[in-house]
Parts: C-alpha cells; sequence; structure tokens
C-alpha cells in the first residue's frame, strides 16, 4: 500500500504547512513510521487512507479538522493512489518471482519427478485404449478413441458409424512404456 502510505505522509506534511507549524527530523520519523504501519495495516477500501491520516495527524500533534481539505480532492488523488498500489504489489511480485526462480525449478522438478508424464498429451497417449478388429489379417493395433457404446442390442454405435457387435474386437491392452510424443 505505498500510495496509501505516501498520501498519508503528503498529506501530514500539506496539512502542517497550512498552519505553519515547523516539523522537526523527530516529527518526520513519527510520519514516516506511523503512515508506513497504519498503510500496511489497512483495508483494501476506497478513502480508507483519509481515515488513516487522523491517526498520523494525532501522532505529531497536528490539527485533525483541516482533512476535511483532503476529500475535496480525494476523488481525484484516489485513482493515482490505487494505481500506485497496484503497480507495488506487482513488482514486489515479480521481484519475489526473480529472486526465487531456483527454488521454484527445484519445486517444479519435484512434482515432475513424482510423475513420469511431462505433459497432458503424453499422458492421454498413454492411458488411450488400443483397438484392433478381429477379422484382420494384420493384427498391429491401432491408437484409437474409446468406443461410444460397446455393448447393445444387434447393432452399437461406434465412433460414429453402426456396426455389428462380432466385427469388432475391443482390448485394451497396457500401452508400450517408451512411447513416442503425438
Amino acid at each position: 500500500m505505498d500510495g496509501t502510505a505516501l498520501f498519508v505522509s503528503v498529506g501530514t506534511v500539506f496539512i502542517a504547512q497550512m498552519n505553519e507549524i515547523d516539523l522537526g527530523i523527530g516529527e518526520y520519523a513519527t510520519i514516516i513510521v506511523t503512515a508506513t504501519a497504519a498503510s500496511v495495516a489497512s483495508a483494501s477500501v476506497p478513502s480508507a487512507a483519509l481515515v488513516l491520516i487522523l491517526i498520523v495527524l494525532t501522532s505529531v500533534n497536528l490539527p485533525s479538522e483541516d482533512v476535511t481539505l483532503l476529500f475535496a480532492i480525494d476523488w481525484l488523488v484516489d485513482r493515482f493512489r490505487t494505481t500506485n498500489n497496484m503497480l507495488g504489489d506487482c513488482y514486489t511480485a515479480a521481484i519475489v518471482e526473480y529472486w526465487s526462480k531456483g527454488e521454484l525449478a527445484a519445486m517444479d522438478a519435484e512434482t515432475n519427478a513424482e510423475s513420469h508424464y511431462h505433459n497432458d498429451v503424453e499422458k492421454a497417449a498413454d492411458l488411450a485404449p488400443l483397438v484392433t478388429r478381429q477379422h484382420d489379417t494384420d493384427p498391429e493395433p491401432l491408437l484409437h478413441d474409446p468406443p461410444l457404446l460397446l455393448t447393445g442390442g444387434d447393432t452399437s454405435m461406434t465412433n460414429g458409424k453402426i456396426v455389428n457387435n462380432g466385427d469388432i474386437k475391443v482390448e485394451v491392452e497396457v500401452p508400450p512404456q517408451n512411447t513416442t510424443k503425438i
């Protein structure tokens, strides 16, 4: 919530300068620490910074009734504050991902070691049934989609074609271990 922390800090200094109150280094440090803590602990609701600025103004003994001046411009400033908050969150996520690439790669390698399938196509090729025709002279198995209906009356619907039940024989075999990718 860096946009909120910036708004609270700048708004507090603005109110102090508007009332011609000089701030020392201790007050600036208090503003920074209090604004940071308040923005981290705040909820992500619109105009929450106006409530947080009251906390910071109280911590450095500045008049809190001047916050009403900030209400007039908050509808515009809130858009920039939200954009700043979002960009800060995105940059933080990108930096953490960059720093932890090695750990993420190790976690992916561990997950892939548990399963010998590296993608869904390879898994589907291994799990697809092998279908052979009963009256074929070439008994070479074909990689085939499973039939829609295997049992029924005299005929069944198989892959869009009506055939007699005795014409095909469906065998589900264990696929070879070293298959190639489709």
